[in-house]
Formats: C-alpha cells, sequence, structure tokens
C-alpha cells in the first residue's frame, strides 16, 4: 500500500484524540471502591482499547453476577463523564490537525469502542464534533476491537476502501483492528511504544511530530 493512495483519515478517539485511558481506569476503580469489590488482577492494565461491554462481562464473572450489565454501564459512565471534563485533555496537535485536514476537505471518521454517550460531548467541547462525516463507536458494530468491523464500518461511510484510509491508533487492540481492515497506520504513543504497537507507517508521540506533519504535507495537508 502506498501514501499516494490515501484518501481518508479515520481516527481513534480514547488514547488518539483524548488523553483518557487513565480516566477510564480511575472511573472503573470508582465503580468498585462504591460496590465494595474488587477489581480483577491486571484487569485495569488490559482494559485499553477493549469496549465497555467486553469489560463488563470479566466483571460480572469475578463478581458472580451481584450486579447486572445495565447497572454496571450505567454507573461506570457516570464516573467518567463526572472526570472527563477536569481530567482529560487533547492529545497535542490533534485538533489543529483535524481542524487542518477538514480545510482542506479531506473525509473524516471516528472508530471507537467508547459509546456515543461518552463521545459526543468530548467532541462539541473541543469544537470538533462538525470535521467528521462519519462516527462508528462500539453502539454501531457487533464485533468490537479487535475485530475489523469497526474499520471496515468506518471506511464505507466515508465511501473509501479501508486501504484508501489512514488510521490513527494507541492501542494494541486498535492497532490489530485497522491493520486486519487493511488501513494504512500511524501509531500514536499515549500509552505504549512503538514496539508494544508493531508496525506502522509511522509511529509518533503526538500530532506535532515533524515526520507526522512531512507525511501529511505530501498527501495534501
Amino acid at each position: 500500500m502506498r501514501r499516494e493512495l490515501i484518501r481518508g483519515f479515520i481516527f481513534d478517539f480514547d488514547g488518539t484524540i483524548i488523553v483518557s485511558e487513565q480516566v477510564h481506569m480511575r472511573a472503573w476503580s470508582d465503580l468498585a471502591h462504591e460496590v465494595g469489590l474488587s477489581l480483577p488482577d491486571g484487569f485495569l492494565e488490559h482494559s485499553v482499547g477493549m469496549s465497555d461491554y467486553e469489560l463488563i462481562k470479566i466483571l460480572r464473572a469475578a463478581w458472580q453476577n451481584q450486579l447486572d450489565e445495565q447497572a454496571i454501564l450505567s454507573r461506570k459512565r457516570h464516573f467518567y463523564m463526572k472526570r472527563v471534563s477536569d481530567e482529560c485533555h487533547p492529545v497535542p496537535g490533534v485538533i489543529d490537525t483535524i481542524l487542518r485536514l477538514k480545510d482542506k476537505q479531506h473525509p473524516l471518521a471516528i472508530a471507537t469502542s467508547s459509546s456515543r454517550v461518552e463521545v459526543d460531548p468530548v467532541l462539541e467541547s473541543l469544537g470538533i464534533f462538525g470535521c467528521f462525516s462519519a462516527i462508528v463507536t462500539v453502539d454501531d458494530v457487533s464485533r468490537p476491537k479487535p475485530d475489523p468491523e469497526i474499520y471496515h464500518r468506518a471506511a464505507q461511510l466515508l465511501t473509501l476502501a479501508p486501504a484508501e484510509c489512514l488510521a490513527f491508533e494507541d492501542s494494541k487492540a486498535g492497532v490489530h483492528s485497522a491493520r486486519s481492515a487493511g488501513c494504512l497506520l500511524v501509531t500514536i504513543q499515549t500509552l505504549y511504544d512503538e514496539a508494544t504497537l508493531g508496525k506502522a507507517l509511522l509511529s509518533v508521540r503526538d500530532f506535532r511530530d515533524e515526520r507526522l506533519l512531512a507525511l501529511l504535507s505530501s498527501i495534501g495537508l
């Protein structure tokens, strides 16, 4: 696949647009504290890139089904939204990148393991909600990341082939999803290093990296 074939851009959300993975972890810890139960060993470390629905199944099994799925989901989202405005911030350079891509009329999408109720308010607060032609969340697919379904869906909504899309991802599950779909890939080292995230067109700490700026310039940014 060649970079000159890139026609659209698909962004993950948590860890790619906003630095929020630690906030999700604190929300799970808040929930466990509220109900007086312990999180399973390794739960928080392995939660990155996974959907709430998958994590709820793990918790219910560990907690011997003491709480139903909707109760867990509702309280976890409550704690996340309570923290998000004060504790989350954009990945450096991402807002400027999104606005410049939009200004150049490049089609943009989001493909995230978060839900719309978590994503939309943050995009609105950052002033970039209207930049995206498509927002595909975990609520819109039957098989979440690392399955490629979400990237296939995002590319379809942009009326592009996945091979014509450049994906931005920060988690192992997201990287596998984008790569399996056939997207070109830039990894963002919000939590993991380049070696952990694996092969990509480029791996950067954030969107201010000169190599990324040069890549986007070569595409027409």
